[in-house]
Protein backbone atom coordinates (compact mmCIF):
# COMPACT_ATOMS: atom_id res chain seq x y z
CA UNK A 1 0.00 0.00 0.00
CA UNK A 2 1.36 3.43 -0.99
CA UNK A 3 -0.70 5.46 1.51
CA UNK A 4 -0.69 5.11 5.25
CA UNK A 5 -3.62 2.90 6.10
CA UNK A 6 -5.13 5.21 8.72
CA UNK A 7 -4.78 8.25 6.47
CA UNK A 8 -6.55 6.47 3.60
CA UNK A 9 -9.30 5.22 5.90
CA UNK A 10 -9.81 8.72 7.25
CA UNK A 11 -9.93 10.30 3.77
CA UNK A 12 -12.59 7.89 2.52
CA UNK A 13 -14.71 8.05 5.68
CA UNK A 14 -14.41 4.33 6.35
CA UNK A 15 -13.91 2.44 9.56
CA UNK A 16 -10.84 0.28 10.22
CA UNK A 17 -12.99 -2.77 9.72
CA UNK A 18 -12.89 -2.16 5.97
CA UNK A 19 -9.12 -2.40 5.72
CA UNK A 20 -9.22 -5.81 4.11
CA UNK A 21 -11.33 -4.43 1.23
CA UNK A 22 -8.41 -2.39 -0.07
CA UNK A 23 -6.26 -5.51 -0.26
CA UNK A 24 -8.82 -7.59 -2.07
CA UNK A 25 -10.26 -7.31 -5.54
CA UNK A 26 -13.79 -7.86 -4.36
CA UNK A 27 -16.47 -5.23 -3.62
CA UNK A 28 -16.56 -2.91 -0.64
CA UNK A 29 -19.66 -3.43 1.51
CA UNK A 30 -21.01 -0.39 3.31
CA UNK A 31 -23.97 -0.29 5.64
CA UNK A 32 -26.44 2.51 4.80
CA UNK A 33 -29.71 3.87 6.07
CA UNK A 34 -29.99 1.75 9.18
CA UNK A 35 -30.62 -1.47 7.30
CA UNK A 36 -29.69 -3.32 4.16
CA UNK A 37 -26.39 -3.00 2.39
CA UNK A 38 -25.10 -1.48 -0.81
CA UNK A 39 -22.18 -2.85 -2.80
CA UNK A 40 -19.73 -0.58 -4.59
CA UNK A 41 -16.54 -1.65 -6.27
CA UNK A 42 -13.34 0.16 -5.41
CA UNK A 43 -12.74 1.81 -8.82
CA UNK A 44 -16.18 3.42 -8.68
CA UNK A 45 -15.54 4.69 -5.17
CA UNK A 46 -12.27 6.29 -6.20
CA UNK A 47 -13.34 7.53 -9.64
CA UNK A 48 -13.98 11.08 -8.44
CA UNK A 49 -10.38 11.51 -7.33
CA UNK A 50 -8.69 9.03 -9.64
CA UNK A 51 -9.52 10.55 -13.05
CA UNK A 52 -7.73 13.61 -14.43
CA UNK A 53 -9.91 16.71 -14.55
CA UNK A 54 -9.73 16.81 -18.36
CA UNK A 55 -11.36 13.39 -18.56
CA UNK A 56 -14.61 14.82 -17.25
CA UNK A 57 -17.25 15.15 -19.99
CA UNK A 58 -18.04 18.70 -21.13
CA UNK A 59 -21.43 19.99 -20.09
CA UNK A 60 -24.12 19.84 -22.73
CA UNK A 61 -25.04 23.33 -23.83
CA UNK A 62 -28.73 24.13 -23.66
CA UNK A 63 -30.57 24.30 -26.96
CA UNK A 64 -31.39 27.91 -26.16
CA UNK A 65 -27.79 28.79 -27.04
CA UNK A 66 -28.47 27.82 -30.66
CA UNK A 67 -31.40 30.23 -30.59
CA UNK A 68 -29.10 32.96 -29.25
CA UNK A 69 -26.68 32.45 -32.14
CA UNK A 70 -29.55 32.67 -34.62
CA UNK A 71 -30.88 35.86 -33.01
CA UNK A 72 -27.37 37.37 -32.97
CA UNK A 73 -26.92 36.53 -36.64
CA UNK A 74 -30.27 38.17 -37.42
CA UNK A 75 -29.40 41.28 -35.39
CA UNK A 76 -32.52 40.89 -33.24
CA UNK A 77 -31.48 42.75 -30.09
CA UNK A 78 -34.76 42.21 -28.23
CA UNK A 79 -34.68 38.47 -28.82
CA UNK A 80 -31.03 38.38 -27.75
CA UNK A 81 -31.98 40.08 -24.47
CA UNK A 82 -34.83 37.64 -23.85
CA UNK A 83 -32.63 34.61 -24.51
CA UNK A 84 -29.80 35.87 -22.30
CA UNK A 85 -32.28 36.55 -19.51
CA UNK A 86 -33.61 33.02 -19.97
CA UNK A 87 -30.16 31.49 -19.44
CA UNK A 88 -28.55 31.37 -22.88
CA UNK A 89 -24.76 31.43 -22.77
CA UNK A 90 -23.09 34.51 -24.23
CA UNK A 91 -19.95 32.46 -24.84
CA UNK A 92 -21.70 29.29 -25.97
CA UNK A 93 -21.08 27.66 -29.31
CA UNK A 94 -23.05 25.38 -31.58
CA UNK A 95 -22.02 22.07 -33.15
CA UNK A 96 -20.21 23.92 -35.96
CA UNK A 97 -18.17 26.05 -33.58
CA UNK A 98 -20.14 29.25 -34.21
CA UNK A 99 -20.43 31.78 -31.37
CA UNK A 100 -23.03 34.49 -30.65
CA UNK A 101 -20.52 37.36 -30.74
CA UNK A 102 -18.99 36.22 -34.02
CA UNK A 103 -22.46 35.93 -35.53
CA UNK A 104 -23.34 39.42 -34.30
CA UNK A 105 -20.15 40.94 -35.77
CA UNK A 106 -20.84 39.18 -39.08
CA UNK A 107 -24.28 40.79 -39.08
CA UNK A 108 -22.75 44.16 -38.21
CA UNK A 109 -25.25 45.01 -35.47
CA UNK A 110 -23.42 47.21 -32.97
CA UNK A 111 -26.22 47.03 -30.39
CA UNK A 112 -26.12 43.23 -30.27
CA UNK A 113 -22.32 43.20 -30.18
CA UNK A 114 -22.32 45.62 -27.26
CA UNK A 115 -25.04 43.67 -25.46
CA UNK A 116 -23.20 40.34 -25.74
CA UNK A 117 -19.97 41.90 -24.50
CA UNK A 118 -21.81 43.43 -21.53
CA UNK A 119 -23.19 39.99 -20.71
CA UNK A 120 -19.74 38.42 -20.60
CA UNK A 121 -18.92 37.33 -24.16
CA UNK A 122 -15.18 37.08 -24.70
CA UNK A 123 -14.01 39.68 -27.27
CA UNK A 124 -11.26 37.33 -28.51
CA UNK A 125 -13.31 34.18 -29.12
CA UNK A 126 -12.99 32.62 -32.57
CA UNK A 127 -15.88 31.40 -34.64
CA UNK A 128 -16.29 28.61 -37.16
CA UNK A 129 -14.28 30.42 -39.87
CA UNK A 130 -11.28 30.93 -37.60
CA UNK A 131 -11.29 34.74 -37.41
CA UNK A 132 -11.55 36.79 -34.24
CA UNK A 133 -14.42 39.29 -33.93
CA UNK A 134 -11.88 42.12 -34.19
CA UNK A 135 -10.38 40.60 -37.33
CA UNK A 136 -13.83 40.28 -38.88
CA UNK A 137 -14.78 43.85 -38.02
CA UNK A 138 -11.47 45.10 -39.43
CA UNK A 139 -11.95 43.16 -42.65
CA UNK A 140 -15.41 44.71 -43.08
CA UNK A 141 -14.16 48.22 -42.37
CA UNK A 142 -16.48 48.59 -39.37
CA UNK A 143 -14.62 51.17 -37.32
CA UNK A 144 -17.52 51.41 -34.87
CA UNK A 145 -17.31 47.70 -34.08
CA UNK A 146 -13.52 47.86 -33.92
CA UNK A 147 -13.78 50.59 -31.28
CA UNK A 148 -16.39 48.66 -29.28
CA UNK A 149 -14.28 45.50 -29.29
CA UNK A 150 -11.06 47.30 -28.37
CA UNK A 151 -12.80 49.03 -25.45
CA UNK A 152 -14.03 45.61 -24.32
CA UNK A 153 -10.44 44.34 -24.20
CA UNK A 154 -9.98 42.67 -27.60
CA UNK A 155 -6.31 42.01 -28.27
CA UNK A 156 -5.11 43.86 -31.39
CA UNK A 157 -2.35 41.28 -31.99
CA UNK A 158 -4.48 38.14 -31.76
CA UNK A 159 -4.29 36.28 -35.07
CA UNK A 160 -6.88 34.13 -36.79
CA UNK A 161 -6.37 30.66 -38.17
CA UNK A 162 -4.89 32.25 -41.32
CA UNK A 163 -2.16 33.82 -39.11
CA UNK A 164 -3.39 37.27 -40.05
CA UNK A 165 -3.87 39.91 -37.35
CA UNK A 166 -6.74 42.45 -37.36
CA UNK A 167 -4.26 44.94 -38.83
CA UNK A 168 -3.51 42.51 -41.68
CA UNK A 169 -7.24 42.21 -42.34
CA UNK A 170 -7.73 45.99 -42.42
CA UNK A 171 -4.74 46.36 -44.77
CA UNK A 172 -5.90 43.53 -47.01
CA UNK A 173 -9.15 45.38 -47.70
CA UNK A 174 -7.56 48.87 -47.60
CA UNK A 175 -9.60 50.27 -44.72
CA UNK A 176 -7.35 53.20 -43.80
CA UNK A 177 -9.61 54.45 -41.00
CA UNK A 178 -9.58 51.05 -39.30
CA UNK A 179 -5.80 50.87 -39.71
CA UNK A 180 -5.47 54.20 -37.90
CA UNK A 181 -7.78 53.01 -35.11
CA UNK A 182 -5.91 49.76 -34.64
CA UNK A 183 -2.55 51.52 -34.58
CA UNK A 184 -3.74 53.59 -31.59
CA UNK A 185 -4.13 50.28 -29.70
CA UNK A 186 -0.36 49.78 -30.08
CA UNK A 187 -0.30 46.46 -31.95
CA UNK A 188 2.91 44.66 -32.80
CA UNK A 189 3.90 45.86 -36.29
CA UNK A 190 6.48 43.19 -37.21
CA UNK A 191 3.77 40.53 -36.93
CA UNK A 192 3.92 38.13 -39.85
CA UNK A 193 1.05 36.45 -41.64
CA UNK A 194 1.14 33.00 -43.21
CA UNK A 195 3.21 34.32 -46.14
CA UNK A 196 5.72 35.97 -43.80
CA UNK A 197 4.53 39.54 -44.54
CA UNK A 198 4.03 42.26 -41.96
CA UNK A 199 1.19 44.76 -42.58
CA UNK A 200 3.38 47.33 -44.37
CA UNK A 201 4.71 44.75 -46.83
CA UNK A 202 1.18 43.44 -47.38
CA UNK A 203 -0.11 46.96 -48.10
CA UNK A 204 2.62 47.50 -50.70
CA UNK A 205 2.11 44.11 -52.33
CA UNK A 206 -1.65 44.58 -52.65
CA UNK A 207 -1.56 48.25 -53.56
CA UNK A 208 -3.62 49.18 -50.50
CA UNK A 209 -2.64 52.83 -50.79
CA UNK A 210 -4.84 54.26 -48.03
CA UNK A 211 -3.64 51.64 -45.55
CA UNK A 212 -0.04 52.19 -46.67
CA UNK A 213 -0.30 55.93 -46.06
CA UNK A 214 -1.89 55.34 -42.64
CA UNK A 215 0.90 52.98 -41.58
CA UNK A 216 3.68 55.29 -42.69
CA UNK A 217 1.98 58.37 -41.21
CA UNK A 218 1.88 56.53 -37.87
CA UNK A 219 5.65 56.14 -37.95
CA UNK A 220 6.09 52.61 -39.25
CA UNK A 221 9.64 52.24 -40.60
CA UNK A 222 9.43 52.23 -44.44
CA UNK A 223 12.41 49.87 -44.80
CA UNK A 224 11.17 47.38 -42.19
CA UNK A 225 12.14 43.90 -43.44
CA UNK A 226 9.69 41.04 -43.56
CA UNK A 227 10.52 37.51 -42.44
CA UNK A 228 12.65 36.93 -45.55
CA UNK A 229 14.45 40.26 -45.30
CA UNK A 230 12.40 41.86 -48.08
CA UNK A 231 11.03 45.38 -47.67
CA UNK A 232 7.75 46.97 -48.70
CA UNK A 233 9.56 48.65 -51.59
CA UNK A 234 10.53 45.24 -52.95
CA UNK A 235 6.91 44.07 -52.82
CA UNK A 236 5.61 47.24 -54.47
CA UNK A 237 8.02 46.71 -57.39
CA UNK A 238 7.50 42.94 -57.44
CA UNK A 239 3.75 43.38 -58.05
CA UNK A 240 4.08 46.54 -60.16
CA UNK A 241 2.41 48.95 -57.74
CA UNK A 242 3.86 52.31 -58.92
CA UNK A 243 1.71 54.42 -56.61
CA UNK A 244 2.69 52.29 -53.61
CA UNK A 245 6.33 52.68 -54.66
CA UNK A 246 5.90 56.45 -54.90
CA UNK A 247 4.33 56.60 -51.42
CA UNK A 248 7.17 54.57 -49.92
CA UNK A 249 9.88 56.68 -51.56
CA UNK A 250 8.18 59.86 -50.39
CA UNK A 251 8.31 58.53 -46.83
CA UNK A 252 12.01 57.72 -47.06
CA UNK A 253 12.20 54.10 -48.30
CA UNK A 254 15.70 53.44 -49.61
CA UNK A 255 16.14 49.73 -50.16
CA UNK A 256 14.38 46.63 -51.41
CA UNK A 257 15.95 44.07 -49.12
CA UNK A 258 18.11 43.50 -46.09
CA UNK A 259 20.67 40.70 -45.90
CA UNK A 260 19.34 37.63 -44.11
CA UNK A 261 21.94 35.79 -42.06
CA UNK A 262 21.48 32.04 -41.81
CA UNK A 263 23.24 30.37 -38.91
Amino acid sequence: MTLNYFVLVSLLGLTPGFALAFEETGPIHSRVGGGGASVRTLPEQLAAVGNPAWDDPLPVLPAITDDLIAASRAGDAEQVKRLLNAGALANGRDANGERPLVAAVANGNAEVVRLLLQRGASPDVKGAIGLTPLGMAAAEGRNDLVNILLRAGARPDMVGDNRGSPLHEAVRHDHAGVVATLLKADPEIPLYDREGLHPLALAAARGSHGALEALLAAGVEPDLPDRKGLTALYWARRFDRPLAEEILLRHGAMREAWPVHVD
